[in-house]
């Protein structure tokens, strides 16, 4: 598969969370109250025969259904997630892996490989990021504290000239969450189905998941079995999202993409120091 089709996945696979709704609840039944038995009538001849015992049935009793759990948050998809973006601004750290697996063939021949990124954030504005690439057998780390920025290759650390800082920037904090968020919250559609409340990552979330294939439309390419799952704190965050794809584009090269990431240690120390003096 070639590596520009599987960017615009990436980029297509935002715009595949068109919902189904939320699903249905169902009312709790009160238990049913049986009729009570009706009393014989007694006959009072001179020498009246012994009564034969009455025996009455005991009532079935019905089980309760006990109420479902009425979620005391939000969970209308559009405005969790147009909430979401500015909810990991305001976070004072977190951290933070995405990994993205590729695999598929190229003109016939196989091509795979795997894109991870590690990330920490400390407000206001700290951030340290290692990116590797297995198929290009890379390493890059760096580290950016207000308008300074160091990049690590060759086995040490060198500062970036300031006139450079905004564009280098600019091209490695792509991989960066609240850039990659950002650019993906804009892009959902509303609706997207809210599948319930679960704990991911130790927080409690919201869960919504969709599938759609029309999207692949919309890049001209045949990728599609696209399928996304995102879980949204409760305190308005992303905890994690999976997105996967695969398919054949219009040359006949097949191949599959799973975009992963996952946020830890919200709110907790994280330190992000200069690798070298200033």
């Amino acid at each position: 598969m070639k590596k520009i089709a599987i960017l615009l996945i990436l980029a297509a696979l935002a715009l595949a969370l068109i919902g189904c709704g939320a699903k249905e609840t169902t009312s709790s039944q009160p238990a049913t109250t049986p009729p009570a038995p009706e009393t014989p009538a007694v006959s009072t001849p001179p020498t009246p025969p012994a009564e034969e015992p009455v025996t009455t049935e005991a009532p079935v009793v019905q089980p309760e259904i006990p109420a479902p759990e009425t979620p005391a948050v939000d969970v209308d998809a559009n405005a969790t997630f147009s909430k979401s973006v500015q909810a990991l601004r305001s976070l004072s750290s977190y951290r933070y892996k995405t990994v993205m697996t590729y695999e598929g063939t190229e003109d016939g021949v196989a091509d795979s490989g795997t894109l991870e990124v590690l990330g920490e954030y400390s407000s206001p504005d700290r951030y340290h990021l290692t990116v590797s690439d297995s198929s290009e057998d890379t390493r890059s780390e760096f580290v950016k504290i207000g308008d300074a920025l160091w990049v690590y290759d060759d086995g040490e650390w060198t500062k970036v000239p300031e006139m450079a800082v905004t564009a280098m920037s600019q091209s490695i904090f792509s991989f960066a969450l609240d850039f990659v968020w950002g650019t993906l919250a804009e892009g959902l559609e509303t609706g997207a189905n809210f599948v319930g409340k679960e704990t991911v990552n130790g927080t409690k979330s919201l869960h919504y998941s969709s599938t759609n294939s029309d999207w692949e439309k919309g890049v001209g390419a045949g990728f599609g079995n696209a399928h996304g799952d995102i879980w949204v704190a409760e305190a308005g965050y992303p905890v994690k999202f999976v997105f996967t794809a695969s398919g054949t584009d219009e040359e006949g090269n097949s191949g599959s993409v799973e975009w992963r990431a996952d946020v830890t240690d919200v709110d907790s120390q994280v330190t992000i120091s200069a690798p070298t003096e200033e």
